[in-house]
């Protein structure tokens, strides 16, 4: 399996930097004008402050930046890959136009895994948005202080190196079985503690029960640049935000992390066409632009058919992934 094309980056958010309000307006003129909504709310199958949080607040301010909804509202409801919120999202909303649910790959992990009757086919995907990478990152202070002695460590003991980081199956947790699996280590004795957000996971490490926390760079950012938390490296090829890659450090590893849009599944053809057409034009409004650039995230807008066709093939990668890795739940 090709890794670098389990998630690819669709080009660098600096593209849209430049456009200001003359460009927008020809941006709305150029494609039917999707119908403004009274309100709009937006569910986050997610912890407060996690990635999917992070993402579902931008995209709703984006959304009435763009002049596409009267007032956005928002909810929580982690759990479980984000599956306990997507059965949620199914049995209140499946019928509700002006709703859009927050999901990725996550989500697509604890699918695999069996924590949930719920799957994606009841719902309608809408737009793939941000494609992102993952820190290593410890305690300051505390080892592993780099690469090296993490390895080590992993070598010595695996299962005395307590992993934490997103929901089993997501994309953290395949992380960490791809490095132990460079390591030639037995997999299956990977420990691992999920959390619902960076923050969470952050919270583990101080109080001692992980050594290494896995999430994207945004969620770590703030602990990173206090100096409570240290990099150890980045899940991409090459270095990014000053931290070296996984490759560069003789770990031949790499992975990236992509959030999208969802819809719900009952709603009908047009309505589920304005929830598009609103969604890709606050992709081109510059409050999303400032977004993307404030959260290191790129961006990877797919939408309409092509995102469903590509979310076929992620689904079984993600099944595929989740069996190589003999990863549990």
């Amino acid at each position: 399996m090709d890794r670098r094309s389990l998630l690819t980056a669709g080009g660098a958010s600096a593209c849209l930097l430049g456009m200001g309000p003359a460009a927008f307006a020809q941006t709305l003129a150029a494609g039917p004008a999707p119908t403004r909504l009274p309100e709009l709310h937006i569910y986050i199958p997610g912890g407060a402050g996690g990635g999917w949080d992070q993402t579902g607040r931008a995209l709703g301010a984006a959304i009435q930046a763009a002049g596409m909804a009267d007032r956005v509202t928002y909810e929580n409801k982690g759990g479980k890959g984000g599956t306990i919120g997507l059965a949620d999202f199914v049995a209140r909303h499946d019928r509700n136009p002006a709703a859009l649910m927050v999901g990725g790959m996550v989500m697509l992990g604890a699918i695999a895994l069996g924590q949930s009757k719920a799957t994606l086919d009841q719902v309608s995907p809408i737009a793939r948005l941000t494609n992102d990478f993952m820190v290593l990152v410890s305690r300051t202070g505390q080892q592993p202080d780099s690469v090296a002695a993490l390895s080590q460590a992993m070598r010595t003991n695996l299962a005395g190196v307590r992993f934490t980081g997103g929901s089993a199956g997501g994309v953290d947790h395949v992380l960490a079985g791809m490095i132990a699996l460079q390591l030639r280590q037995d997999v299956t004795q990977l420990k691992y503690l999920p959390t619902s957000s960076g923050p969470e996971a952050a919270a583990l490490l101080e109080k001692a029960q992980a050594q290494v926390a896995i999430s994207s760079y945004s969620e770590f950012q703030t602990g990173i640049e206090k100096n409570q938390l240290t990099p150890l490296a980045m899940s991409s090829r090459r270095a990014l935000y000053g931290v070296p890659s996984l490759h560069e450090q003789g770990l031949q590893t790499d992975l990236s992390n992509w959030r999208a849009v969802f819809a719900p599944g009952r709603i009908d053809v047009a309505q589920r066409e304005n929830l598009r057409r609103i969604v890709v034009l606050a992709t081109q409004h510059p409050a999303w632009a400032q977004a993307l650039e404030k959260n290191k995230w790129f961006n990877a807008l797919l939408h309409g058919q092509d995102f469903a066709g590509r979310l076929v093939i992620e689904q079984g990668m993600a099944s595929a992934m989740a069996m190589m890795l003999k990863l549990k739940a």
